[in-house]
C-alpha cells in the first residue's frame, strides 16, 4: 500500500460509533481538560501581555461605564482625538465582550474574567476529537489527537487569559470543521453554523475575515463535484451566518467612523519595522513604503517567511509531528474536507509574510494559526499511520498497529514534556508555583501610580510604554510613547494632555538617550523615584506647561 493512499489499514476497530458512545467520550474529555486547563490557570493573577491587558481592560470599562471606549491610547493609527477614545478600531471586540459578561456574572475580577477563555479552551480537544473521526473513523485516532491538542504545546498560557487564543481557536476549529463534515453529509445547518463561527472568528480578530475566505474558496474549488447550484447555496449560508454575526459591528462602526471597519489595521502594511506600529506624525503610506527600496522590501519578507514557517514548525506541530502533518496533507490533498484547512492555511501565512510583514511574525500567525491546531494534530497522526504503513511495506516483519501505538504514545510524551517545559519556562520563570513571574512582570507600576496621584489634585494622563496595562494596574488614563524624537514625543503629549512620561527598560530607541539620562529638554524635568529595586528600570519625567518654561 503507497503512503500516498488514503485508506487505513487497521482492521482493529469499527470505523462507526454510535451517538452515545461519542457523546460520553466528549463529556469525558471536556471535563479532563477543564480540570487541566483551570489548574494551569490559577498561578496567573494578571494579564502578561499588552494585548490581554488591553481586552481585560475595555471589557471591564464596558461592564462599568457601559461605554464601548478605551481609558488609554495604544497606538495613534486611527488618529485618536482625545481620551478616552473610541475603543477596538484596531483590535476586534469579542474577547472584551466576553469579559465584560463573566464579570456581569461572577464580579469585577481578573479570575472572574478568565472563566469564558478557560472553558472556551475546553472545548479545543474536542473539535480535535472531530478532526481526528473525521480523518480516520476511528476512536483512537480522535482520542489521541483530543490529547495533543490538550497539551497546547505554547498556546497552553496563553488560552486561559483574556485573549483572542481560545475564542479564535474553537470558532475558527469549528468552521472548518463543520464544513469539513458539510461534504461527508451535505447537512446544510452545518453551513449555518460554519458560518456563525466564521463571524465570530472575525468578530474576535481582523484576519478572521481569511476564515470566512477559506470556507468560501472551498466551495468554489468543489463546485463541480458538489454540484454548482449547490455549492451557491452552500455560499448563500455561509454568508449569512457570518453576516448574523457581523452586522451589528458594521453598523456600529459605521455610525461611528462612517466605515463597516476601520483602516486603521490596514496600515500596517506600510510598516518598515514593527516599532513604526507605535508612530506618531509619521504617515504610513506606499510611497514611503516603496521608498524603502526593494532590496530591504525584499529582505523583511524573505525574513518573515523563515520566520513564519519556524512558527509552522513549532508552534503549529510541536516540532516533532510537522514532517507527519506534511505527509497527512499530501495523503489527503485530493479530499474534499481537507480543503478549507489547505486554503486557510495557506492564505493566513501568505497574507501574514507578503502583506502584514511585521504584525505577522509579531504575533499575527502565533495567534491566528491556532484555528488549525486541531486539524493539523489530526493530519500529524494520519501522516504517522502513513508513515508507519509505507514502512512495513518494506519490512514485513514491523506490526503496523504496535509500531502506531509506540511512536503515537512516545509522541505524545514528549509533547506533554515540552509542554510543561513551556508553561513553567512562560509562568513559573524564575519564581515559584505560588510566587510566578509572570505575575510580577509589571511589580512597581502600581507603586509609580500612587507617586504621580500625590503630587496631583486631578488623576493625571500618563505617557507610557505599555498603556493599556499601566490603565489596569494604576486606574490612571494613559497614552503610548511613541516611536519618535523628543520633540515628537512631547508635541504627542502636549495634543494629549499628559503631563508625565514613564519610560521602562523596553523604552522607544528614540528616546534612549533620554532614558539614560543623556538627552534634556526644557519642557522635561525628571522626578526622583524611590530607592526601591523593583523601580530601578523606570524613568519617570514630568511635563511642564509652556507658561513654566
Amino acid at each position: 500500500m503507497s503512503w500516498m493512499d488514503d485508506t487505513m489499514n487497521y482492521p482493529a476497530e469499527q470505523s462507526t460509533m454510535n451517538a452515545s458512545r461519542h457523546r460520553y467520550t466528549l463529556i469525558a474529555l471536556f471535563v479532563i481538560s477543564l480540570a487541566v486547563y483551570t489548574l494551569a490557570a490559577l498561578p496567573m493573577n494578571l494579564p502578561d501581555t499588552m494585548d490581554s491587558f488591553y481586552y481585560y481592560g475595555t471589557g471591564s470599562y464596558l461592564l462599568q461605564q457601559g461605554k464601548l471606549e478605551e481609558p488609554f491610547i495604544w497606538n495613534y493609527l486611527a488618529d485618536p482625538e482625545s481620551v478616552p477614545t473610541p475603543s477596538h478600531l484596531y483590535w476586534m471586540p469579542l474577547p472584551s465582550f466576553l469579559v465584560a459578561a463573566s464579570q456581569w456574572l461572577f464580579g469585577y475580577s481578573f479570575r472572574a474574567s478568565q472563566v469564558p477563555f478557560v472553558l472556551a479552551a475546553a472545548f479545543m480537544p474536542l473539535i480535535g476529537y472531530g478532526f481526528g473521526w473525521l480523518i480516520a473513523q476511528r476512536q483512537n485516532i480522535a482520542l489521541l489527537t483530543g490529547g495533543f491538542v490538550l497539551l497546547a504545546g505554547y498556546y497552553l498560557p496563553q488560552m486561559l487569559v483574556p485573549e483572542t487564543f481560545s475564542p479564535f481557536g474553537i470558532l475558527g476549529g469549528i468552521a472548518l470543521l463543520t464544513v469539513g463534515y458539510w461534504y461527508k453529509h451535505h447537512r446544510f445547518a452545518l453551513l449555518i453554523i460554519a458560518g456563525l463561527c466564521a463571524g465570530g472568528a472575525h468578530l474576535t480578530r481582523s484576519d478572521g475575515l481569511l476564515v470566512l475566505f477559506a470556507l468560501v474558496a472551498a466551495m468554489l474549488w468543489h463546485h463541480r463535484k458538489v454540484g454548482t447550484r449547490k455549492a451557491i447555496s452552500a455560499i448563500a449560508l455561509l454568508v449569512l451566518g457570518y453576516s448574523l454575526v457581523m452586522a451589528p459591528w458594521f453598523v456600529r462602526n459605521w455610525t461611528l467612523i462612517g466605515s463597516p471597519l476601520s483602516s486603521a489595521g490596514t496600515k500596517t502594511m506600510f510598516l518598515r519595522h514593527y516599532d513604526e506600529l507605535f508612530s506618531f506624525g509619521t504617515v504610513l503610506s506606499w510611497q514611503r513604503y516603496f521608498s524603502w527600496g526593494w532590496n530591504q522590501i525584499l529582505i523583511s519578507k524573505l525574513g518573515a517567511l523563515w520566520l513564519n514557517f519556524q512558527s509552522f514548525a513549532a508552534v503549529n506541530n510541536l516540532i516533532i509531528l510537522t514532517p507527519f502533518t506534511l505527509i497527512g496533507l499530501w495523503k489527503f490533498r485530493r479530499k474534499m474536507w481537507i480543503t478549507p484547512v489547505a486554503i486557510y492555511t495557506v492564505a493566513l501565512y501568505s497574507v501574514m509574510t507578503i502583506f502584514f510583514t511585521f504584525p505577522g511574525v509579531r504575533g499575527g500567525v502565533f495567534h491566528s494559526s491556532i484555528a488549525l491546531f486541531p486539524a493539523f494534530c489530526a493530519l500529524a497522526l494520519a501522516g504517522l499511520e502513513a508513515a508507519i504503513e509505507w514502512i512495513a511495506e518494506r519490512r514485513p516483519q514491523w506490526n503496523q498497529a504496535s509500531a502506531f501505538r509506540f511512536f503515537s504514545s512516545g509522541f505524545l510524551v514528549i509533547v506533554l514534556v515540552l509542554t510543561a517545559f513551556l508553561y513553567l519556562r512562560r509562568v513559573v520563570g524564575s519564581g515559584t508555583i505560588s510566587q510566578p513571574a509572570w505575575n510580577q512582570n509589571y511589580s512597581g507600576m502600581d507603586t509609580i501610580g500612587n507617586l504621580i496621584r500625590s503630587q496631583e489634585e486631578i488623576d493625571p494622563v500618563v505617557m507610557v510604554g505599555d498603556p493599556p496595562a499601566f490603565y489596569v494596574i494604576t486606574g490612571l488614563e494613559a497614552i503610548v510613547a511613541p516611536n519618535e524624537n523628543l520633540e515628537r514625543t512631547i508635541a504627542a503629549a502636549r495634543m494629549y494632555g499628559a503631563t508625565y512620561i514613564l519610560l521602562d527598560q523596553d523604552y522607544p530607541q528614540p528616546l534612549k538617550s533620554l532614558y539614560h539620562g543623556y538627552d534634556s529638554n526644557p519642557v522635561i524635568q525628571a522626578v526622583p523615584l524611590p530607592a526601591d529595586p523593583e523601580l530601578a528600570e523606570y524613568r519617570l519625567f514630568r511635563v511642564l506647561d509652556a507658561s513654566s518654561q
